[in-house]
């Protein structure tokens, strides 16, 4: 829901899924034309990676892994594929001593509860240890830097919202008025400055309306003698000096998504490339890396 996290990844899914000069995304080779052309078929018409491998990308570096369902056909072979939530995947490893590489999946809340390796095409991220048998997201280092900046930016707008409203002191000469009527004389003043006469056009009506100008939260103090003299003096603000803490936080959770600011936004200094990889070698790098994965 975050929206820098959300374009960091889009953008890693945008620059691992470029097409070369050709228009292909993915490079088939093979001498036997035959094989060429069933994984051309496979590929660009049943999988349709053009519309699906951008997805299946970001879901990768979203939940570190992706989950796809291949239905199979013995004489047709793959002909269609569906993707599976990642909450509902569970790989099972080292179940058969004699077959160490024999791997199963099983689903939650599925008809067919159970699968075989063959059946399902399970893309991870494996650069932790602590995680295997499943990836790591590529925004799990972001997690902490992403909470403690969501609760800045809310402890700003709640400041802001609470504390924004400029007060106004409203100092009323009250002249020789004995002390006793003071406070009746202060109210009708008040009165007088927080309502406003209106004439309804329609109906003639006489209205005194509350007029949304007045500040409710105004102070009205009486003076007399040597502080005599109706004057108005604005309270200033409360101001939010915490912009610097939030923008701190903001780099953290920048250096975690290994993305260049410029290509959040964050930064105009941008040179006319065409692809952020080649902006920046250390993003180059990543890319290099998910691409290699996938």
């Amino acid at each position: 829901m975050d929206p820098i996290i959300s374009s960091a990844l889009d953008i890693y899914a945008d620059e691992s899924t470029t097409k070369n000069e050709y228009g292909d995304m993915l490079t088939i080779s093979s001498p036997d034309e035959n094989v060429k052309g069933i994984l051309d078929n496979l590929f660009y018409d049943i999988l349709n990676i053009d519309f699906n491998l951008w997805s299946w990308t970001r879901n990768m570096c979203k939940y570190g892994d992706c989950y796809l369902h291949l239905e199979i056909e013995p004489e047709y072979g793959i002909h269609n594929v569906k993707p599976i939530s990642t909450y509902e995947m569970t790989r099972i490893e080292d179940m058969d001593p004699t077959n160490p590489a024999y791997v199963i999946f099983k689903q939650e809340g599925s008809a067919k509860a159970q699968y075989e390796n063959y059946e399902i095409a399970h893309f991870r991220l494996l650069g932790d240890s602590n995680y295997i048998p499943y990836g790591k997201s590529m925004i799990e280092s972001g997690r902490r830097v992403w909470k403690q900046l969501q609760l800045m930016e809310d402890a700003m707008l709640i400041h802001r919202v609470m504390r924004a409203p400029e007060k106004r002191l409203f100092y009323i000469d009250i002249g020789n008025i004995p002390p006793n009527e003071v406070d009746s004389f202060m109210t009708k003043v008040i009165n007088k400055m927080k309502k406003v006469p209106f004439v309804d056009e329609q109906t003639g009506d006489y209205n005194l309306k509350f007029n949304m100008q007045n500040m409710t939260e105004d102070f009205f103090l009486p003076v007399r003698g040597g502080d005599s003299g109706t004057r108005i003096e604005n309270l200033g603000s409360m101001t939010y000096d915490g912009t610097d803490d939030i923008e701190y936080l903001k780099n953290k959770m920048m250096a975690a998504l290994k993305v260049p600011k410029a290509f959040l936004g964050y930064d105009e200094q941008i040179t006319g490339k065409a692809t952020l990889a080649a902006e920046d070698v250390r993003f180059a790098r990543t890319i290099d890396r998910i691409q290699r994965i996938l």
